[in-house]
């Protein structure tokens, strides 16, 4: 058993149960997406495994809103892979008020294109679908990403210390890869909207290969994308 303290109220928790198991057991709150064990930021999934200080990450909090929109990054990534299964996904971080992808692709995409990905984007979201977590190897990961011909993702590998935590996140048939956290689940994934695209380069350098870069605006309430949009 361990020990956790969540807000001063001390609970007794068996080993190997998850914190997502541990919210809804306790507090019930549907609005959790992550959680910090002794102030590291930690997925739903994973498992309680020491005595700890806990606190939850709910979706209107700056953090959580950060969460969602990198869960939102990789629905892009999804339904574009479904459309274009050519494209070469690259990086897809969060950014202010939103998230953006890069992506290798020959035939250039337009922004006529967007309403079509984002359309496809609510049919995924709608399944809600898990978002599972996989912690891998070096060399599965090399593996995962040689079969599914993502260059990029390889690229990044390489970056990656050989020391540090390597984990893909699965959507269904799609594979990313990232530190995390994400969403445990696309039910949340609903109050979003793709914005633009623009060029950009690997890495930032222009004497690197141009790249295309779509942005999207994500947030935890229709009223908030709304309120969002009309101040654009």
């Amino acid at each position: 058993m361990f020990n956790v303290s969540v807000d001063n109220k001390e609970f007794k928790v068996a080993e190997n149960l998850s914190i997502r198991d541990f919210s809804k057991k306790y507090f019930n709150n549907n609005k959790i997406v992550a959680a910090k064990i002794n102030g590291n930021l930690k997925d739903l999934s994973d498992n309680i495994s020491e005595n700890c200080k806990l606190s939850f990450i709910t979706v209107n909090q700056i953090e959580g809103l950060e969460i969602l929109r990198h869960s939102c990054a990789h629905l892009l990534g999804h339904a574009l892979k479904q459309i274009h299964p050519e494209v070469k996904m690259v990086i897809g971080p969060v950014i202010n008020n939103g998230f953006y992808y890069d992506v290798l692709t020959e035939k250039p995409i337009s922004e006529s294109e967007l309403p079509e990905i984002e359309k496809l984007m609510r049919k995924l979201s709608k399944k809600n679908y898990n978002i599972v977590r996989e912690v891998v190897g070096r060399d599965r990961a090399i593996q995962v990403f040689k079969d599914r011909e993502e260059d990029y993702k390889l690229k990044l590998i390489d970056d990656i210390p050989n020391d540090e935590t390597i984990a893909i996140y699965h959507h269904e048939e799609y594979i990313d890869m990232c530190r995390g956290p994400h969403l445990v689940n696309t039910n949340l994934l609903k109050h979003f909207k793709l914005m633009k695209v623009s060029g950009s380069y690997w890495r930032g350098d222009s004497k690197n290969q141009s790249l295309q870069r779509i942005y999207g605006t994500a947030w935890d309430t229709e009223k908030s994308l709304s309120d969002h949009l009309k101040k654009l």
